[in-house]
């Protein structure tokens, strides 16, 4: 729980310096930082092509996309292996990343909730964490001028996205 409270600190103070930043290469320092947790959960993560470059603050991107990464992985039914699924698509002058999972889903009624600070929608003694994760992801996007969102269909998954400016 200290270590969620830091990343949100971290992702609060960051100075808006904004730079070109590859999105193929946030997700494999994500992956990295996330190596432990997705080994021990036997999950399957498939990075489709292409990816795009954003204007991001780079550490910030990285914790966001492990931070999606880490829910898409933990909330999954008993027995079941992850499947993640990570693609992103250029439109407008933004780039959009999802974050595709098997997982449990969420509700219509609970979507716009659980971006809230501290808010959980299921037990800690189910589904450990400080319930802070989406939290830091959404305010790290939004401080680079970006949004994040989610689609979600119970017992069948979640679609999260977020989504920056591009470069081009």
């Amino acid at each position: 729980m200290i270590h969620d409270r830091l990343n949100y600190s971290k992702v609060s103070r960051f100075r808006r310096s904004l730079r070109a930043t590859d999105l193929a290469e946030a997700i494999d320092d994500a992956l990295n930082l996330m190596e432990s947790e997705l080994s021990s959960r036997c999950a399957h993560v498939l990075v489709q092509g292409p990816m795009y470059q954003v204007m991001a603050h780079a550490p910030t991107l990285v914790q966001c996309v492990a931070n999606l990464l880490s829910n898409a992985v933990k909330f999954v039914a008993p027995g079941v292996e992850p499947r993640v699924r990570l693609r992103a698509e250029e439109r407008a002058g933004l780039v959009r990343l999802w974050v595709e999972d098997n997982g449990i889903g969420i509700t219509v009624e609970d979507c716009g909730r659980i971006f809230g600070a501290v808010e959980r929608l299921h037990g800690v003694e189910r589904y450990p964490g400080a319930g802070i994760g989406l939290t830091v992801a959404r305010h790290g996007i939004e401080r680079m001028g970006g949004l994040v969102g989610v689609d979600s269909i119970p017992g069948k998954g979640s679609r999260f996205w977020l989504e920056l400016p591009g470069t081009g």
